[in-house]
């Protein structure tokens, strides 16, 4: 048992030789900066909190607190679900020489290092910026600094046992029902978004104009009084960092851990050998699907080949899918905030530069994806050389795909930006029309990065790399951000800005489609017949 589960942390945490350089690089670039982002909100919002609410550290922490704890139990419960009782490599790991007892407790054990792992990585730092933002930064803080990287994962991962258990039923109603998984998805993402905007969109209000309406200001005492109650298990943990009630702290969250996590294995232990079992045994006689031959063309049938395998990929339906869909709320959300904050810092007039910068930013995160049209193949890639189609009628066919989701997404943020006054007509259309050239360059772009960069091993868990996704990604969002500045700072400091900003745009987006559109007819179909496997 000790043995296997130091090869899987050491698969996971270790040095993996096939894992690229590039690859772990650009990942913990982007990791770096998205927890710079947070780090800098926990800032921020502890340092508006400070100011206009008289409330102790210890009260304000605990919010901080229970967000990370709800991230936490989220994580574990993914965890759970996939090594308990839908692991990827159960036909190989069913031949151990490990009974199903040791398995199952092995497995608890690394989703337990696994989370702890994660709790530190998230509370170190966050409790570094928040000490230093609250002023209370001592050797008392920085004891209950170890004590909370200590005790952090046990109450989430005591609850992720028992929430694991519906969860892995409810996936596996839903296994079958692609867009129901999507739908449920994109209505989350959403949420989370509308929430991320309301706490930015206050914090810009704060300071702006360094003052809180008094409705707003309640919303945050309540919620702080609310959170900071023994009926919040976070609240004893807070009580153990700040060394508040210390004994209480400790003991609620030594028994009340214990007595969950015993009654969550006890439990689990047996729906998990059940579930195993069952997918054992099922295996052989897995029903075969008949499918009618259908007169499709070749273009329509790689088209619908693509697409459906979108929606089977959960890289594809979530993050590429998810995102398309749920792009025209964000671009709301997104350019109401920025142009709170623009119009206080350059003045009123700038709707439609503001909406060039948001559309821009989220066209390249739908486009991003298009760096791995190739990639998402992986081992199936040879039969594409053996497809009476050409190479790059193939590729060609998949990049109308992806331009197709991008210019959906598009033209219903466009309709919301038209009919909510953001923009008037004539604005409007340029916008549609240099976006939507713009995205044309974006797709050829990720496919001629592929193919410069197949890729083509695909990852642990059979998605496809993402390298190619980050690439495209520092990419998009350096040009849109300096393609947004332009038509935000064009219309305010040369005469005729407007007509300027117009014109920059429609350029801009028409040099950068031709360039990668003529790179990729004249060169798709030699990279791809000198790619092997």
């Amino acid at each position: 048992m000790y043995d296997y589960i130091r090869l899987q942390l050491k698969l996971k945490w270790g040095l993996n030789r096939n894992n690229r350089k590039a690859s772990a690089v650009m990942t913990a670039v982007a990791a770096l900066c998205a927890i710079l982002v947070i780090l800098a909100l926990v800032w921020v919002l502890t340092f508006v909190l400070k100011a206009k609410l008289s409330v102790t550290p210890k009260r304000l922490f605990v919010l901080y607190l229970t967000v990370i704890a709800i991230g936490l139990t989220v994580a574990a419960t993914g965890m759970q679900v996939k090594r308990l009782y839908r692991p990827a490599d159960l036909a190989i790991t069913a031949r151990f020489p490990l009974s199903p007892f040791r398995m199952f407790l092995s497995e608890l054990i690394l989703n337990y290092i696994d989370l702890w792992i994660y709790s530190a990585l998230l509370l170190v730092p966050v409790m570094i910026v928040f000490g230093f933002a609250a002023e209370c930064f001592s050797a008392m803080y920085v004891l209950g600094m170890f004590l909370g990287i200590l005790f952090m994962p046990l109450i989430p991962f005591a609850l992720s046992v028992f929430i694991a258990i519906p969860v892995m039923y409810l996936v596996s109603l839903l296994e079958k029902h692609g867009v129901v998984r999507l739908a449920v998805f994109v209505i989350f993402l959403a949420g989370c978004f509308a929430l991320y905007y309301y706490i930015l969109t206050v914090l810009a209000q704060f300071f702006i104009h360094r003052n809180w309406e008094t409705g707003t200001l309640e919303i945050w005492k309540s919620l702080l009084s609310a959170l900071d109650t023994v009926y919040n298990p976070v609240y004893y943990l807070g009580n153990l960092i700040f060394f508040e009630k210390f004994w209480l702290g400790l003991g609620v969250l030594i028994g009340a851990g214990a007595v969950l996590l015993g009654a969550g294995v006890a439990l689990a232990r047996g729906v998990s050998a059940n579930v195993r079992n069952k997918a054992l045994e099922s295996g052989a006689a897995a029903a075969v699907k008949r499918t009618a031959l259908d007169d499709l063309g070749s273009g329509p049938a790689i088209f619908r080949y693509t697409f459906r395998e979108m929606l089977r990929s959960k890289t594809y339906s979530y993050f590429y899918l998810g995102v398309a869909i749920s792009t025209p709320v964000m671009v709301f959300f997104c350019n109401r905030l920025v142009d709170i904050v623009g119009e206080a810092q350059i003045g009123a007039g700038i709707n439609f530069g503001v909406s060039m910068l948001v559309v821009s930013m989220f066209m390249v995160m739908i486009c991003s994806f298009a760096g791995e049209v190739l990639s998402v193949e992986g081992k199936r890639f040879y039969i594409t050389k053996f497809v009476p189609v050409s190479y790059r009628s193939q590729l060609g066919v998949k990049a109308v795909l992806h331009i197709c989701v991008s210019l959906g997404a598009l033209l219903v943020s466009a309709v919301i930006l038209g009919c909510l006054g953001f923009l008037n007509s004539q604005e409007l259309l340029i916008l549609i029309i240099t976006q939507g050239v713009f995205v044309v360059g974006l797709v050829f772009n990720g496919v001629n990065l592929n193919l410069a960069n197949p890729n083509l091993k695909p990852k642990a868990n059979g998605e496809a790399e993402e390298i190619n996704i980050i690439y495209m990604l520092l990419i998009g969002f350096t040009i849109a951000a300096l393609y947004g500045a332009g038509c935000l700072l064009l219309p305010k400091t040369v005469a005729n800005g407007k007509m300027w900003a117009y014109l920059l745009g429609a350029g801009f987006a028409f040099v950068y489609a031709l360039i990668n559109a003529a790179v990729f007819f004249a060169t798709a179909e030699r990279k791809y017949r000198n790619i092997e496997i």
